[in-house]
């Protein structure tokens, strides 16, 4: 019980350092964004009792299927980009204080 409790403690401590650097709008998004994994989370074990082996089996095949058809996007992606660096089509950005974008 002592590891989980100091991985628990490095974890919370983590937390709060992140917390701390951010603007009160992201502080109020992450507690969104975690107390949305929690209702998740306990959803997720409500689903895990019911499910058989291989229907697990089947939804992991059908997540590693995804997976490997967006690494092949991602990877198309990346080869266009690179064409349009080269050929000088594409212009340097940068953000904007307001979250926007303009030439670099």
């Amino acid at each position: 019980m002592a590891v989980q409790t100091n991985v628990l403690t490095s974890y919370e401590q983590e937390l709060i350092r992140i917390i701390h650097t951010l603007p009160v709008e992201r502080i109020a998004q992450v507690i969104d964004f975690a107390r949305y994994i929690e209702s998740q989370t306990h959803e997720d074990f409500i689903t895990l009792d019911s499910e058989q082996e291989e229907d697990i089996l089947a939804d992991e095949a059908r997540w590693d299927a995804q997976f490997a058809a967006t690494q092949d996007g991602l990877k198309r992606m990346a080869e266009h980009v690179r064409k349009e660096i080269r050929t000088g089509r594409t212009k340097a950005m940068k953000f904007t204080k307001s979250g926007g974008m303009k030439p670099a």
